[in-house]
C-alpha cells in the first residue's frame, strides 16, 4: 500500500493510539497535534477530520484507554471464578510491562487536570471494587475487604511509581514477576 493510500485510511482510533503512546511515555502535556501528525505520517489537517481540538483528542484517547483497560480486566481477571486465584491473576497482571500500567502511572502525575482526575477516580474505584469483591468472596467482612483492597491497590500504585522512577518504565523481567508473586503471598492469605 502506498503512502497516499495509507494516509487516507488513518482513523480516529489511530490518532487516539498515537496520543496514548505519547501519554504513556511522556505525559498528557506532551500530546501535540503537529508532532503526532508527523509521527503518524499525515498532515495536521487529517486531525481535524476526527477531532475538534487537542482536548477532544485527549478526552477520546483516555476514554479509549479506559475501555481497553476494562476489556483487559474482563478478559484476564473477572472470568476467574476462585477469588484467591482471581487475586493472584490481578497481581500477575499488575507486574506485566503493558501500556495500560504506564498510562495509569503517568496520569497520576497529571491528576490536577479535571478530565484526568475524573477518569482516574472512576478507574481506581472500579479496580478497588473488583479487589474488594474478591476479598469479600474469600470470607472477609466488608471493613476488612475494603482495607485489604486499599492496601493491595496501594502496593500496585507504588510499584508503578517506583518502576518509572527507577527504570523510566516498567521492568520487563523475571524480577517483576517474582515481585508480583511475593506481593501476592503477602496480600492473599
Amino acid at each position: 500500500m502506498n503512502q497516499v493510500a495509507k494516509k487516507k485510511l488513518l482513523t480516529a482510533e489511530d490518532w487516539q493510539e498515537g496520543a496514548l503512546n505519547v501519554i504513556a511515555h511522556q505525559g498528557v502535556s506532551k500530546v501535540a497535534i503537529e508532532p503526532l501528525a508527523k509521527e503518524l505520517g499525515v498532515t495536521k489537517g487529517s486531525f481535524y477530520w476526527h477531532f475538534s481540538n487537542r482536548e477532544d483528542l485527549v478526552k477520546q484517547a483516555l476514554n479509549r484507554w479506559r475501555e481497553k483497560d476494562k476489556e483487559l480486566i474482563n478478559e484476564k481477571i473477572l472470568p476467574v471464578k476462585n477469588p484467591k486465584e482471581r487475586l493472584l491473576a490481578w497481581f500477575k497482571l499488575s507486574a506485566e510491562p503493558i501500556q495500560t500500567h504506564l498510562i495509569y502511572s503517568t496520569l497520576l502525575a497529571d491528576r490536577s487536570d479535571n478530565i484526568i482526575s475524573k477518569i482516574l477516580k472512576e478507574v481506581t474505584l472500579e479496580r478497588l471494587s473488583y479487589l474488594q469483591d474478591s476479598y469479600l468472596q474469600m470470607g472477609y467482612d466488608t471493613a476488612q475487604a475494603k482495607s485489604q483492597s486499599l492496601m493491595a491497590y496501594s502496593v500496585y500504585v507504588g510499584f508503578l511509581h517506583m518502576s518509572k522512577t527507577l527504570y523510566g518504565s516498567l521492568p520487563d523481567s523475571r524480577d517483576a514477576e517474582e515481585y508480583a508473586q511475593y506481593v501476592a503471598k503477602q496480600l492473599i492469605p
